[in-house]
């Protein structure tokens, strides 16, 4: 008898699903690859390819070599390319073959120092066996000459390419900056932890410390802006300047990994994948394709309005529901390009990003499974994804602060004009971070729960609403709002007294946040900062930006909490919106008590911005599995 034909139809459908999961978890072994002895003295075994994850500048089986050599003044210099403090020819030749494959087209350079080293003078020391390439000899106007840049296409070392003799030991940067050998600093910068330099305005030399250090020799060690991604490594490791040397055991970005997988089969691309749970794996890449290095002698801080992305990647790696170790389960892959670190806010990002894209296509399988439609990473400049090339566009879900969705737009330098800047189904708005001193969000929660007691009212809020910035020309800017906004107050008279308008900054801002009804949202040369300002000071959104949509707007109703206006219907801004009642205003302030902490990212303020992203990317799945969107090919 065939006992099979009496299985209810339920339970053979269950069975088959068993079965195939069982399958799927054997085909895909738990598996570390062993490295090279010697690895884990300066680096971190990576179990997963079996490569020594290496700090800043080394290379090899077990980072034995110093491939950026030239660039240090000691076996403590973390090393930098910088441009402020001249070095030797020798590291600027090699800084360019880093970051612009030693091609003479600064528009392929990944980082943005890149066209600036073509130009840097520097030196060569006479004598050729100076230990480290980029320490100043003691007596350097006597011991090396100085060049004008390295030489270029064809050229040689000459007499014709020194630099003038009164320009030798000044900085490149204008201005009358000196560089100084570190004998003449205190404790010689620790042994090479800093450069000693004089800016103009000083009396004596003093040292620029490299990241991870600070104090008057460089002698404190920093790891909360070096490692900001995991200031302790996760407390299996220590930092050095941007790298985690981790435990024996441990690896990664911020040694948060400890397991590698492996196909049962190899050549074979296990499909591990769930259906129902979002699971989120996060390439570790080597420091010559993207690294948290110190920009510049002496600079390595940013600019806290583009730091949303860092807040993501420290939540990430704690995520134990969310991040996985297993690529073969992810649904979902994070690229951390850390464009920030190599673009600043408004320079291209292309170079960089195809970089990373490359090295990831080529060393694992994964990305060209969807041709990238499963992977996703941050563009946090001013106009995200605006000047990438369409097959950039249409690949990876792209994470940004700027919404632009206008077809036809005829920017400068913009290549897509097709639906420029994203598409909303496969790419995520997520908010910008706030974090001026003076405006931080340490009271929303407060305030918030006095309006929910409050059923929603204020009476505090007496103006109508203001604005202070810049209003900028023509109409790129702002999509001509601010000027729209200008003309309107400047042709009434007398002017409206519950209307602020301020052109240029304030020292009354903070107040003008908290006294106002309704605070105007407009964007500038690309997003701005002004929603968030005014959620967490519990001032409604008037939105006047076209064709540009919100952070999470596809999933978050701002009709509960905002006010969106066309530039159209700015000549009638002040009747509009004396129309609405103190009842209307209680409802929306009540909207925004209720979603205000998807536009914060700090936790200690109650933020919820990480875990908003979570649900953004895993609607982005959803659409993924439901083939909203398809790999374009042009």
């Amino acid at each position: 008898m065939n006992c099979s034909k009496r299985r209810p139809a339920w339970l053979v459908v269950l069975l088959v699903v068993i079965r195939v999961a069982l399958s799927a978890d054997e085909a895909v072994l738990q598996m570390k690859k062993e490295c090279a002895p010697g690895c884990t003295n300066r680096g971190n075994c990576n179990f997963e390819t079996g490569q020594c994850e290496c700090p800043w500048g080394y290379t090899g089986p077990a980072c034995e070599v110093d491939r950026m050599s030239a660039c240090r003044q000691t076996q403590d210099d973390p090393g930098s390319c910088g441009t402020l403090w001249p070095k030797s020819c020798e590291c600027y030749q090699a800084c360019q073959r880093l970051y612009c494959g030693g091609e003479l087209q600064s528009s392929f350079c990944t980082h943005e120092l890149g066209q600036f080293m073509w130009d840097a003078h520097c030196w060569v020391a006479k004598n050729p066996n100076t230990p480290f390439g980029s320490r100043l000899p003691e007596n350097f106007a006597s011991e090396t000459i100085w060049y004008q840049h390295f030489p270029r296409g064809g050229e040689a070392y000459s007499s014709s390419l020194e630099l003038p003799h009164d320009r030798v030991g000044f900085s490149n940067w204008d201005g009358g900056h000196k560089v100084y050998p570190l004998e003449q600093c205190p404790k010689q910068c620790s042994n090479g932890r800093g450069v000693c330099f004089k800016w103009q305005h000083w009396d004596v030399p003093q040292c620029l410390c490299r990241k991870g250090y600070n104090g008057t020799s460089c002698e404190v060690e920093d790891e909360s802006e070096a490692c900001w991604f995991s200031p302790t490594c996760g407390g299996r490791g220590r930092c050095r300047s941007g790298f985690c040397h981790c435990q024996p055991g441990f690896f990664g970005l911020g040694c948060h990994r400890t397991t590698a997988y492996q196909p049962a089969a190899p050549g074979l691309l296990p499909d591990a994948r769930p259906r129902t749970k979002l699971k989120i794996y996060m390439y570790d890449l080597p420091w010559d394709i993207a690294f948290p290095y110190e920009y510049n002698d002496g600079h390595f801080g940013r600019d806290a309005m583009y730091k949303a992305y860092e807040y993501f990647m420290m939540y990430f790696l704690e995520d134990k529901a969310v991040r996985t170790e297993n690529p073969y389960e992810a649904n979902l892959f994070y690229v951390p390009m850390l464009l920030y670190f190599y673009i600043g806010n408004v320079r291209d990002p292309v170079p960089q990003a195809s970089l990373v894209l490359d090295y990831i296509r080529k060393n694992w399988p994964f990305y060209n499974r969807t041709g990238g439609r499963d992977h996703f990473y941050f563009m946090t400049g001013d106009r995200g994804t605006c000047s990438i090339p369409r097959w950039m566009q249409d690949s990876c879900i792209k994470l940004v602060h700027f919404g632009m969705q206008r077809r036809g737009i005829t920017w400068q330098g913009l290549p897509n004009s097709e639906y420029a800047c994203v598409q909303v189904k496969r790419d995520l708005i997520v908010p910008p971070l706030n974090m001026f001193l003076e405006l931080l969000p340490s009271g929303t929660e407060a305030y918030y729960r006095s309006v929910v007691a409050n059923r929603g009212y204020d009476g505090n809020r007496k103006l109508l609403f203001f604005f202070a910035g810049g209003v900028g020309d023509g109409t790129e800017y702002s999509g001509g709002v601010r000027q729209a906004i200008k003309k309107l107050l400047s042709s009434l008279s007398p002017k409206p007294p519950d209307v602020e308008f301020v052109e240029g900054r304030t020292s009354n801002y903070r107040n003008l946040l908290q006294t106002s009804k309704f605070c105007i949202a407009p964007y500038g040369y690309g997003w701005g900062l002004r929603l968030v300002q005014a959620i967490e000071y519990g001032c409604i959104p008037l939105i006047v930006q076209d064709n540009v949509y919100q952070p999470f707007e596809d999933f978050l109703p701002y009709e509960e909490f905002s006010v969106r206006m066309r530039l159209a219907d700015v000549p009638h801004m002040v009747e509009l919106l004396r129309t609405y009642t103190e009842d209307h205003l209680a409802k929306l302030r009540l909207g925004l008590a209720k979603y205000y902490r998807a536009f914060i990212w700090n936790r200690e303020y109650s933020g919820m911005a990480y875990e908003w992203t979570l649900a953004g990317l895993e609607r982005r799945l959803a659409h993924i599995q439901s083939e909203y969107f398809h790999h374009h090919h042009r």
